[in-house]
């Protein structure tokens, strides 16, 4: 059979699997315990409300809702999302709204409209395996900024640095992506001091900030911090921040809707690159959250997601404190928020190594280099704390833990039954 690889495109060339992907079919055993997947919490789903909003929609506009639909996103729900927004503080209207099929479509089409092969983005390191694909895919380039030492964003004085650097190199960098609440994967927050700064760099640079704000309504610790849309909005208002947004943790991933908020020129030139992708995000799924929305039940279905959540993040830090070895370089990250948390491992340590004796002992992490682009960093790990009961919780980390013990006693033990070799 001929080889196909040159047959290919460049941009098809530089697509590479997800490793997370790629890494979860071995952990498909039923005595796995994973803390793996991004999972939200089934028991968070609002599976009776949602069969009843799907069932007026067919009863009131079925003919509709299996019909194609306008690009730009059904109006009902559009209008539904501007109430939800406005109540948060915002000002939204139509031109700066489009609907999506989920956030990932969203950074899919980010750099499609903005890269030039070789051109860059500045994001954080790590950060989300899933954008790192989707810049990759068009031929684009990451320039990564490293959190401060108080992991509250970006290390300015880096970012300065890396940022000239690469000016000086001759990089075109286009716009700056971050997640500044509750990140994917290490699960910190950008604090407001940090928000304000990037603000006033992006400014100065001229530079759009693509927000990714899947997590920011999963608060369930301490004060809401504003977005970098709300800030800019009323700030400045120089219209340079891109908020991407989904259902997937407020509602249902299975949903597969999302939205962006953004300057009217920039909506516009997503709905052309959308309208290449899948004309439209599927109507009767829009139909079907807009009539959710309708009966106002978002709010307290979000405020039980944050409560379960809170209890479950506690409970793994519990775990973690009993069971993990107590050691200066074995450290984990505290989230306010989120689904996620990080584990610093000893720097010998190698997670993807570590992997498969994990799932011999049946429990399952993402290896943290998978969050890299560059120089990856191999003593890490991602775990999520949300799909996981308490049961598995304790079970799991007392598993993590025995696998971790093991890799620090056999490199503290040395090389054993080596031979001396010859002549010395």
């Amino acid at each position: 059979m001929p080889d196909i690889m040159p047959e290919f495109s460049q941009n098809a060339n530089n697509m590479h699997k997800s490793v997370i992907r790629e890494l979860l079919k071995l952990t498909q055993q039923p005595n796995i315990i994973s803390f793996a997947g991004g999972l939200p919490a089934p028991e968070t789903f609002p599976t009776k409300d949602l069969a009843d909003a799907a069932n007026r929609v067919f009863q009131k506009n079925a003919e509709t809702a299996l019909q194609y639909g306008a690009t730009e996103g059904d109006n009902q729900l559009k209008a539904e999302l501007i109430k939800y927004e406005t109540s948060r503080g915002l000002h939204v209207e139509t031109k700066n709204l489009l609907i999506t099929s989920a956030s990932q479509q969203a950074l899919d089409m980010i750099p499609k409209i903005f890269l030039n092969p070789g051109d860059c983005a500045l994001a954080e390191r790590p950060t989300y395996l899933g954008a790192i694909q989707a810049i990759q895919s068009y031929q684009g380039r990451i320039i990564g900024i490293p959190s401060s030492n108080d992991n509250d964003g970006f290390n300015m004085i880096e970012l300065e640095k890396r940022y000239e650097r690469a000016k000086a190199h001759g990089d075109r960098i286009k716009y700056i992506y971050i997640i500044p609440d509750f990140q994917n994967p290490s699960g910190i927050c950008w604090s407001l001091e940090k928000r304000k700064a990037i603000l006033e760099f992006s400014y100065r640079e001229k530079l759009f900030i693509v927000e990714d704000s899947p997590y920011r309504e999963i608060r369930f610790i301490g004060e809401e911090i504003p977005s970098l849309y709300e800030l800019d909005q009323k700030g400045k208002n120089m219209g340079n921040i891109i908020d991407l947004k989904t259902f997937s943790k407020i509602l249902a991933p299975g949903t597969r809707v999302g939205w962006i908020l953004g300057r009217e020129d920039v909506i516009q030139k997503l709905v052309t690159a959308k309208q290449a992708v899948d004309l439209c995000t599927s109507p009767f799924t829009q139909m079907w959250i807009a009539e959710y929305l309708a009966t106002g039940k978002l709010e307290a279905l979000i405020e039980n997601t944050r409560n379960i959540y809170r209890e479950k993040r506690n409970f793994m830090l519990t775990m973690l404190d009993k069971y993990m070895p107590k050691r200066y370089d074995l450290t984990w990250t505290k989230p306010e928020g989120g689904l996620f948390l990080w584990i610093t491992l000893p720097h010998y340590i190698d997670t993807e190594k570590m992997f498969y004796k994990a799932v011999e002992k049946q429990v399952a992490y993402v290896i943290g280099s998978a969050f890299y682009f560059d120089n990856p960093e191999h003593n890490s790990m991602r775990i999520n704390f949300s799909y996981s009961s308490f049961g598995q919780i304790e079970e799991g980390v007392k598993r993590l833990a025995s696998v971790i013990g093991d890799e620090i006693k056999a490199h503290e033990a040395g090389p054993r039954g080596q031979t001396t070799p010859e002549g010395i």
